[in-house]
């Protein structure tokens, strides 16, 4: 009862619903790019030749997930004030292809026909995590993942705070969906203003090349690092999972080095024993010499 108390009063309407105004990010269309690359490359290579335009939010290139080929459209998500930038990029090259770039706001459907063939059968829904600010960092971790929930009506939700190196308490947030038309639909509530919520989506993290298809999966899994972030010799990536199979891989070389230990010392042993037989032989042969003289 205490938490439904302290969520109300920290949520509570700040106006009426004709506060409500569209999302604060835009979706863009692209076309022209070579669609027999591999999926990660094609986003890699949107994401760089957009980086000019402001922030990336995020990129999604339909593809066939039974026989792996892409849509001739990807869409590239960008903050409001980034996209008249991101449009002036229609007809410029990349890698040798000349893109057509168009706006393709959320309630369009003109390109649903070249789509549908690329909609994700729901065993393929992968899951999506999704980075969300704008809450009211004063109310508990609780209740504010019970908002995130019911707002984006999502699959689940992550709060957890940190402290800062000046001691500070940074309060994160993350949303988690399953599929694209469920990102879409995140995407297209971030930043509207309905009953004084604000929820603003400022990521979406880019999927590996083959993502779970089911269960909850811990976002550090889910994480695919850029070209540029992997050859960067100062930085180092490890994730939960990594760790673990890092700390078994030094656990089972220890073990076989033990083991390997062992065996070299039991060949030891052999050996002296094998030695001192030797030596018992020739002491029983030089014996049988001297007798016989």
């Amino acid at each position: 009862m205490q938490m439904q108390v302290s969520t109300t009063k920290g949520l509570e309407s700040k106006g009426s619903d004709a506060e409500i105004r569209k999302s604060s990010i835009r979706r863009i269309s692209v076309e022209g790019y070579d669609t027999s690359l591999r999926m990660e490359d094609v986003d890699d290579a949107l994401r760089e030749h957009f980086a000019s335009c402001g922030k990336i939010i995020h990129v999604s290139i339909p593809r066939n997930y039974e026989e792996t080929i892409l849509c001739r459209y990807a869409f590239v998500y960008v903050n409001e004030e980034d996209e008249e930038k991101a449009l002036r990029l229609d007809g410029s090259d990349m890698g040798g292809q000349i893109l057509q770039i168009k706006s393709y706001p959320f309630h369009e459907t003109h390109l649903e026909n070249d789509l549908a063939p690329m909609k994700e059968v729901k065993v393929y829904w992968p899951q999506q995590t999704l980075k969300v600010t704008g809450y009211d960092t004063s109310l508990p971790v609780e209740d504010i993942e019970i908002e995130l929930e019911k707002y984006f009506s999502s699959h689940g939700s992550f709060v957890y705070q940190d402290e800062t190196a000046s001691g500070a308490i940074k309060t994160k947030a993350y949303i988690y969906v399953r599929g694209q038309d469920a990102v879409d639909k995140a995407l297209e509530l971030s930043g509207r203003s309905v009953e004084g919520l604000n929820f603003v989506v400022t990521k979406v993290y880019a999927l590996p090349e083959n993502p779970p298809t089911s269960g909850f999966i811990h976002p550090s899994n889910l994480i695919r690092f850029t070209r540029e972030q992997i050859e960067d010799p100062n930085l180092c990536f490890i994730t939960e999972g990594q760790q673990k199979k890092s700390d078994t891989s030094e656990g089972n070389q220890k073990k076989k080095k033990k083991k390997k230990n062992k065996k070299s010392k039991t060949r030891e042993g052999i050996q002296k024993k094998k030695k001192k037989k030797s030596e018992t032989r020739e002491g029983k042969q030089k014996k049988g010499v001297e007798i016989s003289l």
